[in-house]
């Protein structure tokens, strides 16, 4: 009887011993943490043993090594992967819009330049407006003389010979 008492408690105590050998999470935290400084905007979890992170990242390639990162420590067991992967948003910029004098001044040097003495150009808070008359094989050539110069729209009331 005292035997079988004693090999039970002996046991126990391995059992005991095994456990408190391993590692506590308090250290695999410590020890994820230290492999995902590499990966910026990831956070880490740990309970027993298991490892969840979460943070948002730029790709699918910074998700998928940081849970690789994860997974190779000594004594994870599990690692459950909650990052998600957001696309930044396009910058957009306005149009440049030259002031009315640019506008004024360029349309009219280039229509000139290319022989369009007909046309009169109108310019108003960066809207310009055609007018005057315009053979039809050369409107396309006036409307791209205008455009080119930025303003923010071309009303075309040109007249069509």
């Amino acid at each position: 009887m005292k035997r079988t008492v004693f090999i039970y408690l002996c046991g126990l105590l391995s059992i005991a011993m095994f456990y408190a050998c391993g590692t506590s999470d308090t250290d695999l935290q410590k020890n994820v943490q230290s492999v995902l400084v590499a990966y910026p905007g990831v956070t880490s979890t740990v309970n027993n043993g298991t490892v969840t992170l979460s943070g948002n990242v730029a790709s699918e390639d910074i998700k998928a090594g940081a849970e690789r990162a994860a997974k190779a420590i000594k004594h994870v067991k599990s690692v459950n992967n909650n990052i998600v992967v957001t696309t930044p948003s396009p910058v957009t910029t306005a149009p440049v819009v030259s002031s009315d004098d640019v506008l004024n001044r360029t349309i009219r040097d280039n229509l000139k330049a290319a022989g369009y003495d007909d046309v009169n150009v109108d310019i108003d808070n960066g809207e310009v407006t055609l007018t005057g008359k315009v053979k039809r094989d050369h409107l396309q050539e006036v409307m791209r003389i205008a455009n080119d110069a930025s303003p923010k729209r071309v009303i075309n009331q040109l007249d069509i010979d």
